[in-house]
């Protein structure tokens, strides 16, 4: 009654399959992304520091050269990537592990110089793409300006963390608040319409016959 409950018999456990490596293209294509969108993250910032920090001007052919320099700086950082890669010594492996494994990492090691330097060369390709840059600052405008008014949108309700659904259709009213608002100051006061200032004078004019 008070024995040791026998326990269930779960198996043998197995090392699961090792995952093949994926091909050397598919990898390069999606760094090269992750760069790429490196890029863009970069140039929204630059916009909206110049426009909003700096108070200056949206020059697109300025900020074509900026991103331009920018993908050519990530270009420049695989090539270095690259090369220290190559001048390393190779990684030893833990002699218990699994011989197939091992096999696998010393190819991922063997062919990452490669990855770095397809990377960098499509990176410079779309440097000098005028299409691939102008679709990157269109792209990085638009994220400056939802980023512009979302700030907005955090200043004027403190407590709102996410866009509602009726964000697109206040973009009008955002726009006026984006001219009203002083993002790094107090909120601006709305000039009077015509029916107040009708109302002041008025006023003025009554005070002014009982003097």
């Amino acid at each position: 009654m008070f024995g040791r409950k026998k326990r269930a018999d779960v198996g043998t456990y197995v090392d699961p399959p090792i995952a093949p490596l994926a091909p050397i293209e598919r990898v390069v294509d999606e760094g090269a992304l992750i760069y790429v969108a490196s890029a863009r993250m970069a140039l929204m910032n630059h916009i909206v520091v110049g426009a909003l920090g700096n108070h200056v001007d949206y020059e697109p052919e300025v900020l074509r050269q900026v991103v331009r320099a920018e993908l050519q700086n990530l270009a420049a950082d695989n090539d270095d990537t690259a090369a220290r890669l190559e001048s390393s010594p190779p990684v030893e492996f833990d002699s218990d592990m699994p011989k197939q494994l091992a096999e696998q990492k010393r190819e991922d090691q063997r062919r990452r110089p490669e990855v770095h330097r397809l990377i960098a060369d499509i990176l410079r390709r779309c440097a000098l793409s005028d299409i691939d840059v102008e679709t990157l600052l269109t792209q990085a405008q638009a994220d400056a300006v939802d980023a512009m008014f979302r700030a907005i949108n955090a200043r004027l309700s403190p407590t709102a963390s996410v866009t509602d659904e009726d964000y697109n259709a206040q973009r009008a009213q955002r726009i006026r608040d984006f001219v009203d608002i002083d993002l790094f100051g107090a909120v601006q006061p709305a000039p009077p319409d015509h029916k107040t200032a009708q109302k002041a004078g008025r006023k003025s004019k009554r005070k002014t016959g009982r003097n």
